[in-house]
């Protein structure tokens, strides 16, 4: 039970301020040490990583900056192409960011596992006409929080928003110094939690019926480890976050603000972090596919947060579908809609998030990989509501998920309840779910298993790309100085040099092809730029059906032809460029 407000309210009021005092010097002067096990890594060491990978790979990968973090941290990016065979914005590209959630640091393990697969010889070929905009690490001053010695558990960024003062009420904290936040419970008669009648380790919620409390029934507040704000030793309320961001509501489409939608920031692209993603990729119109590496949930999800398939394009549906099926059958996460399957409320939808802008505003294929499923791993599989399973769900099910972790993740995972001397509210006990290295990402012995399987599909989606060749080069005398070229571009990729029904909206450059003279030369016929359209790739040829005939058109192939006028001898330089598909070039000696 909570203190009175007498002597002992006062004492422990005093005892309160100390404590955040102490805890204020304490944090300042570990926060950023770092002892995360292995192979989870802070900024420093994530960096270094990267920085060895570029030293020994410099002809396939190169880092830049593409701005910095709140607190002045370096958001880097890692380009991986073959820079002998071209310039990485000549080809077509897929874009892959991690960590924008502050504690979801697996994502960050994974993207820097693709990198790593991308760079070995069998991979390195697909490197030659392709190309990998990959940032391990967009928020690095939240995962930096989260992987501290003394944690911190924030949404996003560490920015105060949206108060610029601390609120009333529990704000989470590792109050007892030990490196981690778990639980907290309180014996309370009219609790709604007991001890589990299957496994005293373990809390269960209370049932409707269950009795009154009594000596041999006890119930229990639960709650997380933190310290109250401003306590009046009688109410217990959940503080507003200091740092109340959300960066993955803070995209330009369908932006909503604060009153609508928490931590979505006063206007989109508030925020460093997400600013420096949106002005990379407006900047960029050869990506084709982005990922988003979050956790927890073992998913993967697509477009639309707000809205049904229904408002898909028909063919665009079947490519979310068949690309999203290509990650399940290697990663066995399901491939879902967020809006028929992933909703954290029935009545409510998400916006602001980044795969909805990057489909909506460019046709980019975006998708949200949440990386880990700690309940599949424990022998709960699907079909199974992803969001609702959190909300309500058998006791039995958390029985299997901690004999599951107590055998597979070590005794991190879950801690005995021990008696603690809270400075508000006098004698508790802290344990139960580690769930940074539980629930929120993989425990470290198994994320390299979880990353591995991860970067196999982002290593496939690069097998996607629209990629233009030219099929047919032919010249051909016709008397009087005069030549006529014949020029046959083709697609052998899967997308289309539109990439999706949607970019073809959002006016994706076509197939271009321009021809260089020679000094002296003329066009007698043809255009110095001619527009060979878009060529489809195999996206457009979906439908399996047994009941006809199948008839596969060479819409993927464009011809142009030009008469010229030069000396014998001459070279003439032809480019064929693509927002999407690359760039291919040649010369034609007349």
């Amino acid at each position: 039970m909570a203190r009175s407000t007498s002597k002992k309210s006062a004492r422990a009021s005093s005892r309160s301020t100390r404590r955040s005092l102490t805890r204020q010097s304490h944090n300042n002067a570990t926060k950023l040490q770092h002892t995360p096990p292995a192979p989870y890594l802070c900024h420093a060491d994530l960096e270094l990583a990267l920085k060895k990978l570029a030293r020994s790979n410099a002809s396939h990968l190169k880092l830049s900056t593409i701005g910095h973090s709140h607190e002045n941290r370096t958001i880097t990016l890692a380009t991986l192409t073959n820079f002998k065979t071209g310039a990485p914005e000549d080809k077509p590209a897929v874009w892959i960011d991690a960590n924008i959630h502050a504690t979801e640091v697996a994502g960050s393990v994974a993207a820097l596992t693709t990198i790593e697969q991308l760079l070995t010889k069998q991979n390195k070929p697909l490197l030659d006409n392709a190309t990998y905009y990959i940032v391990p690490r967009l928020n690095p001053d939240g995962a930096e929080r989260a992987l501290a010695s003394s944690p911190e558990f924030l949404r996003s960024g560490t920015r105060p928003y949206p108060l610029d003062y601390k609120d009333d009420g529990l704000h989470v904290r590792d109050i007892n110094d030990d490196g981690m936040i778990l639980q907290m419970r309180m014996e309370d008669p009219n609790g709604d939690w007991k001890i589990s009648t299957k496994n005293k380790n373990l809390m269960e919620k209370r049932a409707p019926s269950d009795p009154l409390a009594s000596p041999k029934q006890k119930y229990y507040r639960l709650m997380p480890e933190g310290e109250i704000h401003n306590y009046d030793g009688f109410l217990i309320k959940r503080a507003k976050p200091e740092a109340g961001l959300d960066f993955n509501r803070n995209y330009p489409f369908t932006w909503r603000p604060e009153s609508e939608q928490l931590g979505a920031g006063p206007y989109p692209g508030s925020e460093p972090e997400t600013r420096a993603m949106i002005d990379f990729i407006a900047r960029h119109p050869n990506i084709n596919i982005g990922i988003s590496f979050h956790t927890y949930s073992g998913v993967i999800l697509r477009p639309y947060n707000d809205r049904s398939d229904d408002s898909l394009e028909v063919n665009d549906l079947k490519v979310y579908k068949k690309i999203g099926d290509l990650g399940s059958e290697i990663t066995d996460y399901p491939n879902i809609s967020v809006f028929h399957d992933f909703r954290y409320h029935p009545k409510d939808i998400i916006s602001g998030v980044s795969d909805d802008w990057m489909f909506h505003h460019y046709g980019i294929f975006a998708y949200t990989v949440e990386i880990w499923d700690i309940i599949a791993q424990a022998g709960i599989p699907h079909p199974r509501k992803f969001i609702e399973w959190f909300q309500q769900h058998p006791h039995e099910h958390d029985v299997k998920i901690y004999n599951w972790a107590k055998k597979n993740a070590g005794p991190q995972a879950h801690h005995a309840w021990k008696k603690f001397d809270h400075p508000q509210l006098g004698e508790v006990e802290i344990g139960g779910w580690n769930s940074l290295y539980t629930f929120r990402n993989p425990p470290p012995k198994l994320m390299p298993k979880e990353a591995e399987k991860n970067a196999r599909y982002m290593v496939e989606l690069g097998k996607l790309l629209p990629e233009l060749s030219i099929a047919k080069l032919e010249t051909e005398k016709l008397g009087d100085g005069e030549t006529k070229i014949t020029l046959g571009v083709q697609n052998n990729g899967f997308l289309p040099t539109y990439t999706s029904e949607i970019g073809k909206q959002r006016q994706v450059k076509p197939v271009t092809a321009i021809l260089t003279l020679p000094k002296g030369g003329s066009l007698i016929s043809g255009e110095v730029r001619t527009n060979m359209g878009h060529l489809e790739g195999r996206s457009n040829k979906l439908d399996q059906s047994g009941f006809s005939v199948p008839f596969t058109p060479t819409d993927h192939r464009a011809k142009c032809e030009w008469v010229v006028r030069a000396k014998s001898g001459s070279k003439i330089h032809i480019r064929i460029e693509s927002d999407r598909g690359g760039v291919v070039e040649a010369v034609v000696e007349i």
